[in-house]
């Protein structure tokens, strides 16, 4: 069997960034387990709040580089030619050599994916997305770029394999590429819990992070707190993250309210920190094509707390877990099922540290880096 030889590139910074570079991190962490070599490619210089990246290093035995700093100097023939220099260095013969795209390719990426054919590279492509036309409010000239990347990558998807993230996204995908090899592949994360939880703050603490698009039904969540504080729950709802300023407006009608704390973006250790001193970790998308064609990374890192997830019936959510079992499952849009169920849980702790226990199992079964890892590295070897 041929050295596997992976290397990843998209508009993702790494190794710090949000849900998408977690995901491609973790995997790296696999691969670094296993000791196989890996690589990164940034075509994106997107930093997480104040956590800044250096242009190049190494994370483990994954070296990367970041580009992007050529293309905003307008330095384009420069960002082509040594991103193009990198994926020939990288390649290596006798190996089994793979590219990993995101989702969608863009315009200064369709040079990399046309070079890395060229080389020989497996091209694949990690899906966690359809359209994004679908999303809404995009400017005219951003709906035009999306256009043209999507059917630049509508092309590359013929000549591809790829990971998908969902099972609507399998299926979407046997349907337009039925030849296309595909691997159903969730998200992993490592068990974040420090030790088994015996009790509730007092007041007990809601969490929820992430941004603040209607997509995300913030306000339904919102909702259901004051529902259920007003119904005599001494309850707190801290509120993580951030959105563009149209989104962020859904907060103002809430700024009286002394127990709803806004937080904003935090860095990856106090994210951290807010999710294992949190009670009851809250997953709350609408029932929309985003939310059932992309799986929520959030859903993952909750149960790796072993704390209490709530968390709407969207996508392959209750594939992997079952209400009152692994957490608690609650209509979307619905903020008095929201607010009955933080009661329960509030009048029922016994039956709530039961549940989070079955949703660290959940967990370890369906998410861990070592099972979703090796499911990665077979697929790429058997390619």
């Amino acid at each position: 069997m041929k050295k596997l030889n992976v290397v990843y590139i998209g508009p993702q910074s790494f190794p710090l960034g949000g849900a998408t570079t977690k995901r491609r991190r973790y995997m790296i962490d696999y691969l670094n387990s296993q000791n196989i070599q890996s690589h990164y490619l940034v075509t994106d210089f997107k930093q997480r709040g104040g956590q800044k990246n250096p242009i190049e290093g190494h994370y483990g035995l994954c070296d990367y580089l970041n580009i992007i700093p050529l293309a905003e100097s307008l330095q384009l023939f420069r960002f082509w030619r040594i991103g193009k220099r990198k994926l020939k260095e990288w390649h290596q013969n006798g190996q089994q050599n793979c590219i990993i795209f995101a989702t969608i390719l863009s315009l200064f990426e369709w040079p990399f994916y046309i070079y890395a054919r060229k080389l020989g590279y497996k091209i694949v492509f990690d899906q966690v997305e359809t359209s994004y036309l679908q999303n809404g409010n995009v400017p005219l000239f951003a709906k035009l770029n999306i256009w043209i990347s999507e059917r630049l990558t509508h092309h590359a998807f013929k000549n591809s394999a790829g990971f998908v993230i969902s099972k609507a996204l399998w299926i979407e995908n046997k349907k337009i590429y039925p030849q296309r090899k595909l691997c159903l592949l969730p998200n992993s994360t490592p068990v974040l819990r420090r030790k088994e939880r015996k009790s509730f703050n007092n007041p007990i603490r809601l969490l929820y992070s992430g941004t603040y698009a209607p997509k995300d039904g913030v306000e339904y969540l919102i909702d259901g707190v004051i529902e259920a504080h007003e119904k005599g729950c001494s309850c707190e709802l801290f509120l993580l993250g951030k959105g563009n300023s149209k989104d962020m407006k859904i907060l103002e009608r809430y700024k009286e309210k002394e127990y709803i704390h806004y937080i904003g973006f935090v860095s990856d250790e106090k994210l951290k920190s807010f999710l294992l001193d949190s009670d009851i970790l809250c997953m709350t998308r609408i029932n929309s094509r985003f939310a059932n064609y992309g799986f929520p990374f959030k859903l993952s890192e909750y149960l790796a707390t072993g704390n209490v997830v709530l968390s709407t019936n969207v996508s392959d959510v209750c594939d992997y877990v079952e209400n009152l079992k692994s957490a608690y499952i609650v209509p979307p849009k619905d903020s008095h099922a929201i607010a009955e169920t933080i009661l329960r849980i509030i009048n029922n702790p016994q039956e709530a540290m039961k549940v989070a226990e079955g949703g660290l199992e959940a967990m370890l079964q369906n998410f861990s880096i070592e099972k979703v890892g090796q499911t990665f590295v077979n697929f790429l070897r058997n390619l």
